[in-house]
């Protein structure tokens, strides 16, 4: 076995399969496994003594770990035994179907890129339930240019969540980090201090989330900025505005390339009552959607290029193969 050799094919694959195909059924969705042992596990602490708060954080330190070391263990294993009895290619292919669950750049933009059309339509109503799949807001009373920056904070924010930090972490850890990485954002998502109900048990998810993709989040803005510079577009905007706007956000790490986004493009992204990043006014015009869209599917492509496939074949393949082999010498 040549490792080189698969730590380029291997990554190539699963984008290829991310950009033809996208995601699978919901039922064959590994995120879709995680979310349920998470929810189960998040069901199961007890709520009915309000003053014991340090014994609801403490719970939710095991909320949180527990399905990051049953996710790891079982992919990890189930793709040593694929190696072990059904050779290295059947291996390479399973690596890339799984890998491919783990980050999405085509489900950003099924998401988004249709309200281009309604908004064209003037159908606002359709545009505002699109956007209300995307994001938590209510967005019954937003006007046009408010759910166009719906859809474009949503394309920008997770452009690091769910393309640039999977990615990452592939490169780190091969299967197991970018599996590592996918099950703490999907905590995050679901029990990370969205309400009452999880200010305790969600407070670990919360910080190991944002310690994550801190270092990916502000590694993010160079890339933009490229990006923005091949497609014609204002990159040294990008750079004042991440280094002005990014604070904004009650994340640590979302103003950084939504920030960059916006003042690359010369727009203003706006929640009211939360933030207003970016240079110029909210956008009126539903092609500015289709700009993000763009702007993070290159910038995906550059950090694809320059640092996933090199780290992964310095490190992340044979970080994979040796927890693979030593959970075949357990076996």
């Amino acid at each position: 076995m040549e490792p080189w050799i698969y730590a380029i094919t291997i990554p190539v694959m699963a984008l290829a399969i991310d950009l033809l195909v996208g995601e699978p059924p919901n039922r064959f969705h590994p995120v879709v496994w995680m979310g349920r042992l998470i929810g189960f596990l998040d069901g199961k602490v007890s709520r009915k003594e309000p003053r014991r708060a340090g014994r609801e954080k403490a719970l939710g330190v095991l909320v949180a770990i527990i399905p990051i070391i049953v996710f790891v263990l079982a992919f990890t294993a189930l793709l040593a035994v694929v190696r072990e009895f059904l050779g290295v290619i059947i291996w390479a292919l399973a690596c890339a179907v799984l890998f491919k669950t783990l980050f999405a750049i085509r489900a950003l933009e099924t998401h988004t890129a249709p309200m281009v059309e309604d908004l064209r339509r003037n159908d606002l109503d359709a545009a505002r339930r699109k956007a209300a799949m995307v994001v938590s807001r209510d967005v019954n009373k937003l006007d046009r240019p408010h759910v166009i920056s719906c859809a474009v904070e949503t394309v920008s924010e997770n452009l690091v969540d769910s393309v640039l930090s999977p990615m990452f972490y592939f490169g780190l850890a091969g299967i197991p980090g970018a599996t590592a990485l996918r099950v703490s954002n999907t905590e995050d998502g679901m029990i990370g201090y969205l309400s009452e109900k999880h200010r305790n048990v969600g407070w670990f998810a919360a910080r190991l989330d944002d310690g994550m993709h801190y270092v990916v989040a502000r590694m993010s803005v160079p890339f933009i900025m490229l990006a923005l510079a091949l497609m014609g577009k204002d990159w040294r905007g990008a750079w004042r505005a991440a280094k002005r706007d990014h604070k904004q956000t009650s994340s640590p790490n979302k103003g950084w390339p939504m920030a960059a986004v916006a003042g690359g493009l010369g727009v203003r992204f706006e929640k009211i009552g939360y933030y207003s990043m970016g240079e110029g006014e909210v956008p009126t015009d539903p092609t500015v959607i289709r700009d993000t869209i763009k702007v993070m599917k290159l910038t995906g492509v550059l950090f694809f290029i320059l640092v996933l496939i090199p780290l992964f074949a310095v490190l992340g393949i044979q970080v994979q193969l040796f927890l693979e082999n030593l959970l075949l010498g357990l076996w």
